[in-house]
């Protein structure tokens, strides 16, 4: 699907990123278990016990396999996905999260030879909550823009994650404030995660603003720096319907490794809405993507690739999610049904606009054993059958629709 390359600096720098995150989680689990061994005792058995529960340290994480089907490209492989590994600890006020996935030795990394060639964090943060209405988290965390924490039902997300915007982690400082039916976030940024290990310069988890790899034609070297992030929400109860209204704003600086490149800036501003009534669910989000620089596109990476994103337009994901619980027998959990449709409306006339849209279905078996089946179409979508990878969501791709499916088993624990 990608065109990547290797080179032993980049090789280098993901093997000292390693030692960085292995040091830094080590510390982590040894500060939590000094904490854990510090709680004093109480006399009183009932606090005793209720400050046992809270005071923990909880490690769990997932094993994923994926089945891929795409005639067009004669693709029909079962294999591994993902690894994933959890720490979270809660002590009195604190807590702290930490998720990292590893990747490799499978399709679509078949150029790499074992699992852990492609990994990276996904979160790390640490939480203080002030009082039950406040809480400040410290960390890669994630960036509060649209409906959290996805804007879909899907396994596959909407194109606004492949341009950056949904479930996007980065390294700050999150403010969070509710009272009654509405909250605010407040948040400021600093800069990217630390990279990960892969042969890409696109070593993360979420779609990051980073410098293109040799291979990526129009590629650009841009980083994002001092982001800051405002989102307001107001939730309303009438009846059996909840719905959500939201208001988000996100600037971020962009400053280019080239010295003949003029330093730009980001800005996102977005609406979003969503409603719940017993088994129905509805969430739409409506993104004003704006990227100033020198250029007509820019270059993002993220699962060990690097591609273009264009630079102006208008981002819309509609996700539909229908509960089946007739289909709930024996072992079987929250059976559900869903439609999602997300467009990317480019701003350059000769840039061609990028459509998904996914019919799935998912379960729950025994608790621990998610599947999620996917059926996916696509029209200058980067993720999707044969259109190009690097170029779908800049100047566009095959223009045509194109369609695989995805099929996601993940044992939980």
């Amino acid at each position: 699907m990608q065109n990547l390359f290797n080179t032993s600096a980049l090789m280098s720098s993901a093997l000292s990123t390693q030692s960085f995150q292995f040091k830094t989680f080590s510390a982590l689990v040894l500060l939590c278990t000094f904490t854990l061994m510090s709680v004093p005792s109480y006399a009183d058995e009932t606090t005793s016990t209720m400050q046992t529960v809270q005071n923990r340290v909880e490690l769990g994480g997932a094993v994923r396999m994926r089945f891929d089907y795409d005639p067009d490209r004669d693709t029909r492989k079962l294999s591994f996905d993902t690894a994933i590994l959890n720490l979270d600890f809660y002590h009195d006020q604190f807590s702290g999260h930490i998720e990292h996935r590893f990747l490799g030795g499978a399709y679509p990394y078949e150029y790499t030879e074992h699992i852990g060639d492609v990994n990276f964090a996904k979160k790390a943060y640490l939480e203080y909550a002030v009082d039950p209405q406040q809480s400040i988290q410290v960390g890669l965390n994630q960036v509060p823009i649209g409906i959290q924490p996805y804007y879909t039902s899907t396994v596959i997300e909407s194109l606004a994650y492949i341009a950056g915007i949904e479930d996007l982690y980065r390294v700050g400082a999150k403010y969070h404030y509710k009272q009654d039916n509405y909250d605010v976030y407040a948040a400021y940024y600093a800069s990217n995660p630390w990279k990960g290990k892969g042969t890409s310069q696109g070593a993360y988890y979420s779609n990051q603003i980073i410098p293109a790899d040799e291979s990526l034609d129009n590629g650009t070297s841009y980083k994002e720096h001092d982001a800051v992030a405002l989102q307001y929400n107001y939730s309303h109860q009438s009846g059996n319907w909840l719905s959500n209204y939201g208001i988000s704003g996100y600037y971020a600086r962009l400053k280019s490794k080239l010295i003949e490149d003029k330093d730009g800036h980001r800005g996102i501003y977005a609406l979003h809405y969503g409603i719940n009534k017993d088994r129905l669910g509805l969430k739409f989000v409506s993104l004003f993507n704006h990227i100033d620089t020198p250029y007509d596109q820019t270059t993002f990476g993220a699962y060990d690739g690097t591609f273009n994103v264009a630079n102006k337009g208008i981002l819309y994901s509609l996700d539909l999610n229908y509960k089946i619980p007739e289909f709930n027998v024996k072992d079987v959990h929250d059976f559900n049904v869903y439609m999602h449709y997300s467009l990317y409306d480019k701003s350059k006339k000769a840039f061609l606009d990028s459509n998904q849209l996914v019919f799935g279905s998912a379960f729950t078996y025994k608790k621990n054993l998610y599947i999620a089946a996917e059926w996916l179409f696509g029209k200058n979508s980067p993720y999707i059958g044969g259109s190009s990878y690097s170029q779908s969501l800049a100047a566009g791709g095959s223009n045509q629709w194109e369609n695989q499916v995805n099929v996601n088993i993940g044992y939980y624990f």
